[in-house]
Parts: structure tokens; C-alpha cells; sequence
């Protein structure tokens, strides 16, 4: 009897032993991720607007656009191209320099200051042979595509869901939290475009969202459709509200989940204060 119970409290020890083990290593990685996942979940994590370098410039690199480098700094697009003088349709290129803050000066060359002098001499010149009915029809013309431009950017929007589904993570606006919602959908949902626009960036250069596609829909706002398992748009392609952009992907093990953002003026916003209350 007395060999029969030390038997038992020894197994008890070993048993406690192992339990507390595996607690150890619960606690450690209380999702059992594999490593490939917790190096996407820390990426996941980081996903936010990025500060700015110290230099305050920007490295362009293959596959970025003046829209996508705008982005990641939650800059607005159009003062990023004024600042660095680059005009519509903002053509930018490999290893090329962007300033992001007007505080940063201008780098200019010996020889683009001799080029700014003779132009302004010509101009100069040339502004003193033009008859004044040319600098009328000058005026006019100008005048003529500002209106064109306020009546554009003034059509309102028709926004629609991106995709039917449960909304399970909203929106915040504080540290590194998220800057969009998530949203969750079925396996091989077309992610649809939500509003009328055209696709400023298609890529995966961006850390943190995976599969990324980002449709400009006006002067103010951009949208973003992250973590998808396939994109099905081109960049400078023209796409209508509800239109395919991509099909539906994953955030680690979260399956069919997508993550959308809306950005106005280059400032994320909740996306649920444009979209419509009700889901089609």
C-alpha cells in the first residue's frame, strides 16, 4: 500500500510538471503562430502612417507612385507633388529624391539656376513682343480650366460597401493602431471598388498591407484595399463603384478578411462616416 501511493504522488509531480511547461509556452505564444506568421503579425502591427526620414526626404523605389509614398506618410498627394515641382500626371522615378515638408530646402543645381535665369530672360523678352490680345486669350484659357476643375471635384460621391461582411475591427485614430476597419468576407469575395476613381497603385510595397490597391476617387479622397490574395487592376486604370479590384485575401490565420481604408486631404478617416448605412 505504502509503494502504491508514492507510485501515484510521483506521477501527480510529473504531471504537474508538464502542465506548468505547457502553460509556459502558452504564455509565450498564446496563438501558437509558427514563425512565418509572427513575422507578419509584427509587420501587421507596424501598419501606420510612417514618420518621417530625418534627412526629410524620400527614396523613390521600383513599383512606388507619388500616390503610394503620399500614403505611407499620410501626406496629401498634391502638396507632396507641389513641393517637389512634379506635375500632373505625377511622373516620379527610381532613386529620385522627394522632399515631405516644406521645412526641408530645395537641393538645386548650379546649372538648373543658369536654366531658371536665361528662361526668365526670354520670358522676359518675349512678354515685351506679345501684343496685349494675346495675354487676354492667356487669361481666358486659365480661367476657363479652373471651372473645369471646381466642377469636377465637386461631383459627390457614390460610395458603396467594398465587400458584404461583419465588420470586426473599427477604426482608430491613436499610436499605431489601425487605420481603417476590417472587414470579413468569404473565400474568393471580389474585393469592389467604393466609389467611382482611378487605381493610383498596385503592389505589395507597402509593410504591413500585404497586396495593396489604391484607387483615387477625386482631389480629396483615396481609398485602400489591403491584404489581398490577388489583384485584378492595373495602375492608371479607370474603375467604376462596385467594380472588381481584387479577390478577397487573409491577415495571418484571419481567412477572408479584408482591410479597408479611406484617406481625405492624405489624413486617414473612418471609412464608416462615407460609407452607407445599409449593405447591398
Amino acid at each position: 500500500m505504502h509503494r502504491q501511493f508514492i507510485n501515484k504522488k510521483q506521477i501527480n509531480v510529473i504531471i504537474c510538471v508538464f502542465l506548468g511547461l505547457v502553460l509556459v509556452g502558452c504564455a509565450a505564444d498564446p496563438l501558437n503562430r509558427d514563425k512565418k506568421s509572427k513575422a507578419y503579425y509584427s509587420a501587421y502591427k507596424k501598419r501606420s502612417t510612417a514618420s518621417k526620414p530625418n534627412s526629410g526626404y524620400h527614396r523613390v523605389k521600383t513599383g512606388e507612385t507619388l500616390y503610394s509614398i503620399a500614403f505611407k506618410y499620410g501626406l496629401d498627394y498634391k502638396k507632396v507633388a507641389s513641393l517637389n515641382s512634379i506635375p500632373v500626371p505625377y511622373v516620379i522615378y527610381p532613386n529620385q529624391k522627394i522632399r515631405l515638408s516644406s521645412s526641408v530646402k530645395k537641393v538645386t543645381s548650379s546649372t538648373s539656376q543658369k536654366t531658371k535665369r536665361t528662361s526668365t530672360n526670354v520670358a522676359k523678352t518675349t512678354t515685351k513682343k506679345q501684343p496685349s490680345k494675346s495675354i487676354k486669350n492667356v487669361k481666358k484659357t486659365v480661367k476657363t480650366k479652373s471651372s473645369n476643375v471646381k466642377k469636377a471635384s465637386g461631383k459627390p460621391l457614390k460610395w458603396v460597401w467594398p465587400i458584404n461582411g461583419v465588420t470586426l475591427k473599427g477604426f482608430s485614430n491613436k499610436g499605431v493602431s489601425s487605420k481603417g476597419i476590417d472587414i470579413r468576407g468569404r473565400v474568393n469575395d471580389k474585393v469592389l471598388s467604393a466609389a467611382d476613381g482611378i487605381v493610383v497603385y498596385a503592389g505589395n510595397g507597402l509593410i504591413g498591407y500585404g497586396n495593396l490597391v489604391i484607387v483615387k476617387h477625386n482631389e480629396e479622397y483615396l481609398s485602400a484595399y489591403a491584404h489581398n490574395q490577388k489583384i485584378l487592376v492595373k495602375e492608371k486604370q479607370t474603375v467604376k463603384a462596385g467594380q472588381q479590384l481584387a479577390i478577397i485575401g487573409s491577415k495571418g490565420k484571419e481567412r477572408s478578411l479584408l482591410h479597408f481604408e479611406v484617406r481625405k486631404d492624405g489624413q486617414p478617416i473612418d471609412p464608416l462616416t462615407v460609407l452607407p448605412k445599409t449593405r447591398k
